[in-house]
């Protein structure tokens, strides 16, 4: 095992755009974006995992990285490089290899390709779904689908994401969202990363959804847990 200074060493090496994308395919790294989902789906370096630092980072890091040896590159806000690299190597992951020196702006600022994620209010959600005509699909955890949820959604817990992604059809719309949008911008991330885009994420999840008077439930239909 490295030390832990040669790990911070490593993983708070600055480098630039250029530096950044030849690192990225020279070592089949994973761009790990660590920003506010707030401020992740409105633009950012394509391919990138948004798991966000103020949030339960290092679980879900675990959860959806699993592999510890896996390169990793960090996009982060400005000055908590070190904290991301800290708090990976807490959960086991040491191989950072950098940061992308003046965040995401300076990736923009040189005209790289960028993407975004269809992000809507949940305004605009009840507005647009059409309650059993509609897909939607709930990733809280089944406690909290059980508890209460929009009426017909399916549940499809983030944890499982890799075991539910694969029965996706990627012709067919979905609307996504979780509890508050901490989560469903992790899965929203890995999706576009795996080709699908076929979905729209709801800005601030189920607290927002249940404000806006669109039928809820707290009858579990067990179909719609078992199958997208």
């Amino acid at each position: 095992y490295a030390s832990v200074e040669d790990v911070i060493h490593r993983g708070t090496t600055a480098l630039t755009p250029a530096e950044f994308e030849a690192v990225a395919e020279s070592a089949g790294a994973l761009i790990l974006d660590t920003r506010d989902s707030a401020e992740f789906w409105k633009g950012f370096v394509p391919q990138s995992i948004n798991i966000g630092l103020k949030g339960d980072f290092a679980p879900w890091v675990g959860a959806m990285i699993v592999d510890v040896q896996q390169p990793i590159l960090l996009v982060t806000e400005p000055g908590v490089e070190e904290e991301a690299v800290i708090r990976l190597s807490r959960v086991g992951f040491d191989n950072v290899l950098g940061y992308l020196k003046g965040g995401f702006e300076a990736w923009k600022q040189e005209g790289r390709e960028v993407d975004t994620v269809n992000r809507i209010p949940a305004a605009k959600f009840a507005q647009e779904v059409k309650i059993g005509e509609s897909m939607v699909v709930d990733i809280r955890k089944e406690s909290e689908y059980q508890a209460e949820h929009v009426e017909e959604a399916y549940n499809k817990p983030l944890a499982y994401i890799n075991e539910w992604i694969k029965d996706i059809n990627p012709s067919e719309h979905f609307f996504l969202h979780c509890a508050g949008g901490y989560r469903s911008m992790i899965a929203a991330s890995i999706l576009q990363s795996r080709g699908y885009r076929n979905f729209t994420e709801v800005e601030g999840g189920f607290k927002a959804i249940a404000e806006t008077g669109l039928p809820k439930t707290d009858y579990v239909c067990q179909s719609k847990m078992m199958k997208i």
